[in-house]
């Protein structure tokens, strides 16, 4: 591949991604959130040590194993709507590969691959198309509270298992299958999990105006198994920012086949991905 062509796929790059998918300006927005809907006797417990091992022993049961994945993400400012990036895949945690489908409303839809300490990306938006490009995983960093970088599901997991007081909310069904849900605190250290030092100091001086915390919450959805199958996490600071995470899990154990592209994939800027 001469010179030219590899700065014109990476100038594609860098337009597509940044423009299309990784800014919240950028789509039509959508409302509305999936999740689990409660039966009636759902109780509260006191937050304790208790709940908080049973979730914690959850979410490393499920990092033990694979899934279908489901995510979907609302950022939102102020009054406006939150706009909606939403995938699905598959996933592999012990192995960390794995793929997903994502999509900004009806603006941009990419494809992923996480294989082999990388990320390859590939999609469209608009009248834009970008071929594969990749990137070393260990490079891609967050930017925003609560939006995994890369669409990463591993990301999320390794957040929600980083929450705290968590407490017993009720029994429920999940897609037709008994759960219990628990809800906890997220730690400063889990909003701030390989964010770039330009986010990183802005999320330290919001928690400092805030009074010390930042208002996020992770709920963690947990089968009979005593696996977690769903995790839901929040902040919501009336009238200015908001961000809902929530990663659906489902077939666990199920075959993850990965097609890693083609060797002649652009390298990108870490920082699209973020």
């Amino acid at each position: 591949m001469n010179r030219s062509s590899t700065a014109k796929r990476r100038a594609l790059a860098s337009t597509v991604l940044c423009t299309a998918l990784l800014t919240t300006g950028c789509a039509t927005a959508e409302s509305g959130s999936t999740g689990a809907a409660p039966t009636a006797g759902a109780t509260t417990a006191t937050p304790g040590v208790a709940p908080t091992r049973t979730v914690q022993a959850a979410v490393e049961a499920t990092g033990r194993t694979t899934a279908r994945t489901a995510l979907r993400t609302e950022l939102g400012t102020g009054a406006a709507p939150a706009h909606v990036i939403s995938g699905k895949g598959a996933y592999d945690f012990a192995r960390d590969r794995g793929t997903v489908s994502v999509g900004l409303a009806t603006a941009a839809r990419f494809e992923e691959v996480f294989a082999g300490g990388r990320v390859y990306v590939r999609g469209d938006a608009g009248d834009e198309t970008m071929p594969w490009s990749c990137v070393d995983r260990d490079e891609v960093e967050a930017r925003h509270i609560l939006r995994a970088p890369a669409n990463d599901p591993g990301y999320t997991l390794r957040q929600a298992a980083m929450g705290e007081k968590f407490e017993q909310v009720g029994e429920e069904n999940l897609s037709g299958t008994p759960v219990t849900r628990y809800r906890g605190l997220l730690t400063h250290e889990a909003l701030t999990l390989k964010m770039t030092k330009e986010s990183r100091a802005k999320t330290d001086r919001m928690r400092d105006l805030l009074g010390g915390r930042i208002p996020a919450t992770v709920e963690v959805w947990v089968n009979e198994r005593n696996r977690a199958v769903q995790m839901r996490l929040s902040m919501k600071i009336e009238g200015t920012v908001s961000s809902v995470s929530t990663l659906t899990l489902t077939e666990p154990g199920t075959p993850v086949k990965v097609v890693v592209p083609s060797a002649d994939a652009a390298e990108s800027d870490a920082s699209l991905l973020g």
